[in-house]
């Protein structure tokens, strides 16, 4: 995703190139409970619904490079807005989630 100045939901084939490429942040917006039950590798766990989620986020680097996924891409979606909001430039939300990222045969830490 290097280069690229866009926030946008992305099918999880696209942000696993990305990943892949490196430099790419992984963040999982899902409920700690929803993280323990698999994940990415290399995620970091935001809760969207946690009292400080804006202020979590917006302490990221708005310079980087991120993937931004929750349970069905909903939430993930709104996270990447509010990062698109304070500045964040290169943001790509997986289609459908972690979900779609499952069915899609790619890889997760459980």
């Amino acid at each position: 995703m290097t280069g690229e100045q866009q926030c946008r939901d992305a099918s999880p084939e696209e942000c696993w190139r990305a990943i892949n490429e490196g430099g790419c942040r992984i963040v999982d917006v899902r409920t700690p409970a929803e993280f323990l039950e698999g994940h990415l590798a290399d995620a970091v766990n935001i809760d969207f619904f946690a009292p400080d989620f804006r202020t979590r986020i917006a302490a990221l680097d708005p310079g980087g490079s991120f993937v931004v996924y929750c349970r069905r891409g909903i939430r993930g979606h709104k996270a990447m807005e509010m990062m698109r909001e304070v500045g964040f430039r290169r943001v790509m939300n997986i289609a459908g989630g972690f979900e779609s990222w499952c069915r899609s045969g790619l890889p997760v830490r459980r």
